[in-house]
């Protein structure tokens, strides 16, 4: 049952006039040391003064404490939580730490995500941004670039949906097309939980409206290229991996949105009272 309605795909209000301040980055790793020490280079690079938490899910590799320093990091070295098994609650714990100390964004990145330029704008409205996926009926925002106003991380923090995942998945409700069999397909094929599709769930069910945000490109599976030339393109881009097989998926994705106007921004900010 949806509490508040289907999400939306659109934004008609955007901001250009935030700060490093505004934002917060948060990663999870787990025996990917190599990759993240590369993104979070690059994160540093291109947004120097933001807070970011890198969050070990029971990787004890010490050289987490390098990077720690390096990188100015807010850095907790916790429990395993990804497993399937816990549900949700790995993706519950990241709202957890953000909302210790809020920013107007909250932004989810993998260890393998690439940061290639600062945003050139911001949804000014409450929602969930990123590269949509799925179908009309299930979509959700990929989980390698994931953005979210506060107010929308608030709510979906509050509502504690995220905690109830192990329980729904239990009772075998996730046997249709839905964000729930998603999560549950990914849960039997590699044992973990989902940020993509648990999110995609709780914005269903309690109204939040999805953005696909043109500054980013992600995909799950297919990894992309940009070539040199066009590098400012996006912002953010996920997999770093390249590809040969990757080009012709990033072709095609290129030319749909050069075919969409890049949206107006307005000079306005959504914490800009507090």
């Amino acid at each position: 049952m949806s509490l508040g309605g289907r999400a939306e795909l659109q934004s008609s209000s955007w901001i250009v006039d935030y700060s490093d301040e505004d934002l917060t980055f948060f990663m999870v790793v787990f025996r990917n040391f190599e990759l993240a020490a590369a993104t979070l280079q690059e994160l540093r690079d291109h947004f120097p003064g933001s807070r970011v938490v890198v969050r070990s899910d029971g990787d004890p590799d010490p050289r987490y404490s390098v990077l720690h320093s390096c990188y100015e990091l807010d850095y907790r070295s916790e429990e395993r939580l990804f497993p399937a098994r816990h549900g949700a609650a790995v993706v519950q714990r990241m709202f957890e730490i953000y909302l210790e100390q809020p920013t107007a964004y909250l932004f989810k990145i993998d260890p393998d995500t690439a940061i290639h330029r600062r945003f050139r704008y911001l949804p000014a409205e409450s929602s969930m941004f990123g590269t949509v996926q799925g179908a009309p009926d299930y979509l959700s925002i990929q989980g390698g670039c994931l953005g979210f106003t506060r107010d929308a991380a608030e709510r979906i923090a509050n509502s504690r949906l995220l905690l109830l995942l192990d329980r729904i998945l239990g009772d075998k409700r996730a046997d249709w097309p839905s964000h729930l069999a998603r999560f549950a397909k990914r849960a039997r094929e590699t044992g973990l939980a989902s940020f993509d599709w648990s999110l995609g769930w709780v914005a269903d069910e309690i109204g939040i409206p999805l953005i696909d945000f043109l500054e980013v490109y992600c995909t799950y599976g297919r990894v992309v290229s940009v070539p040199v030339e066009e590098k400012d393109t996006y912002a953010v881009t996920h997999p770093r991996v390249v590809s040969e097989a990757s080009i012709k998926d990033y072709l095609q994705v290129r030319e749909l949105r050069q075919r969409t106007r890049t949206p107006e921004v307005r000079r306005v900010h959504p914490y800009a009272a507090e």
